[in-house]
């Protein structure tokens, strides 16, 4: 996995590794709150061994003092003296037990040990701390007097026994500070523990999931299944709708730019053998091709063409609806030759656009439009129009690729977020199965909502809301342009619907 691999995985599930990560916090909280606290006071002791009268004297009684220092430094966690401290502090624990939580530490030729004790308590943790100390001086001056006594002379020339004196003492020179935190649990090691836990969790159920999902969201994603090109883009929206009427609806700009973008892409397609006739279908039901289709003839005859829109779903018709048109005689008729070609043709509001419903709901919509006889009626449209066939889902019935061999070709509407990948793949290999021509890909219901695309990207930057006003503000007429930089300026502040 690349670095890129790796921050696009984060964005795409950047909940779920927050959640985690969250979730890692909370359990090191909890974590601490269940373990009991323990308290850290530090004493210490200063070792001397006398004092001598010259330099050389002196510097003696310092390399003993230092000497000894080290040799006295396992006192302090000896369990005579923590039978002491138990003794003097009147603890209920054992010598063994009380040794683990005391440590004694004194620097390379150093003369001062430094005592670490543990406690329950502030209190506890400094008391022990210092009793510690007092302990271990008492007891390595009992160690330097347990030595033989010696005869000498006193001043009346008689002999008399004298006890051994301790030459070497420790003195306790710094007194334990009462704690004021606990040392143990220590926030700062386990919320980090915790959070990286939490982390790598997250990481893991992310790519988990990454895995296993194989919505379509980008355009990468529809090339690399289809192995063409994304002819357009187009946001969800209200307005962009078969249902009744849905095509008369004013349209923002970036939904009428996305149309044009469409058409264009459209025309250049194949240059040397432009399409007249386009099957508009897609995997299965609710991916938008009727909306697609309806809002592409829309555009082309705008732009001047003549346009025919066929609705050759004849299960579940959807255009003659969407331009409020009478349905009932349409495309079935006229295959069965009960109806007139030219009678069933409906025009529609949009200048240079015919309309031919599905009609009524034969009981063999599969063999009329796979006979010979649909394709000699697309072959006459073709002559004089541009053809638009809006076409059954691939996956449920077989009607859209037997469409799409008497056609010039398919375009396949996919889902942003919903379509899967092996969805894709089964109704392209259903469409080059019968040999028909797939022409690309149109990505639609992409939301245009500012967190989906820092998570998926920009599937179009013309869908961002500074190309939609400074383009919108551009196709209102020039010629109307407001005298004063205040008067556009004003007229930049509005949204500027094109209709």
């Amino acid at each position: 996995m690349t670095l890129e691999d790796l921050w696009k995985l984060t964005r795409r599930q950047v909940v779920v590794i927050g959640v985690c990560a969250l979730a890692g916090l909370l359990l090191g909280f909890l974590w601490m709150a269940l373990q009991p606290k323990e308290y850290t006071a530090t004493a210490g002791g200063y070792v001397t061994a006398g004092s001598g009268e010259s330099i050389g004297e002196s510097y003696s009684a310092q390399t003993l003092a230092q000497q000894k220092a080290q040799a006295y430094v396992t006192l302090f966690t000896n369990r005579r003296v923590a039978k002491n401290v138990i003794e003097e502090l009147d603890l209920d624990t054992t010598p063994q037990e009380l040794v683990t939580r005391i440590s004694a530490t004194v620097p390379p030729d150093g003369v001062t040990i430094n005592v670490t004790a543990t406690g329950a308590s502030p209190e506890a943790a400094r008391d022990i701390a210092d009793t510690v100390v007092t302990a271990a001086a008492a007891e390595a001056k009992r160690m330097e007097e347990a030595g033989p006594s010696r005869t000498t002379a006193g001043p009346d020339g008689k002999t008399q026994q004298v006890q051994s004196q301790a030459q070497v003492l420790i003195e306790p020179n710094e007194s334990a500070i009462l704690p004021t935190a606990p040392s143990s649990p220590d926030p700062v090691r386990v919320l980090p523990i915790g959070l990286l836990v939490g982390l790598l969790v997250g990481y893991g159920i992310a790519a988990v999931r990454h895995h296993n999902d194989t919505k379509v969201r980008h355009t990468d994603d529809v090339e690399e299944v289809m192995g063409t090109g994304v002819l357009g883009l187009l946001p969800m929206s209200h307005d962009l709708g078969s249902e009744r009427g849905d095509i008369r609806r004013t349209k923002a700009f970036h939904e009428r730019e996305a149309l044009r973008k469409l058409r264009t892409n459209l025309r250049f397609v194949d240059v040397d053998h432009q399409p007249r006739s386009i099957v508009i279908t897609s995997a299965k039901q609710g991916e938008g091709k009727s909306t697609v289709a309806a809002n592409l003839a829309t555009v082309l005859a705008e732009s001047g063409e003549q346009v025919v829109l066929v609705d050759a779903d004849l299960r579940r018709s959807a255009v003659a609806r969407a331009f409020d048109l009478d349905g009932s005689v349409g495309l079935s008729q006229v295959l069965a030759r009960t109806a007139n070609l030219d009678d069933a043709l409906q025009p529609c509001a949009t200048p240079g656009l015919e309309i031919l419903a599905a009609g009524e709901v034969p009981p063999n919509p599969s063999e009329l439009l796979g006979s010979q006889r649909m394709g000699q009626l697309i072959e006459q449209l073709a002559q004089r129009s541009f053809v638009i066939l809006d076409a059954p889902p691939l996956l449920p019935v077989t009607d859209g690729a037997l469409l799409t061999r008497s056609a010039d070709g398919a375009v396949l509407v996919v889902a942003a977020g919903k379509t899967h990948k092996e969805e894709i793949e089964r109704a392209t290999a259903s469409l080059r199965t019968v040999n028909g021509k797939v022409l690309g890909a149109v990505l639609n219901m992409i939301s245009t909502r500012k967190v989906d695309r820092i998570r998926y990207g920009d599937a179009e930057y013309g869908y961002s809301n500074a190309y939609t006003s400074d383009y919108a503000y551009e196709a209102v007429d020039r010629s109307a342009a407001p005298a004063t930089r205040r008067e556009a300026k004003a007229v930049r502040g509005k949204r500027v619907k094109v209709n």
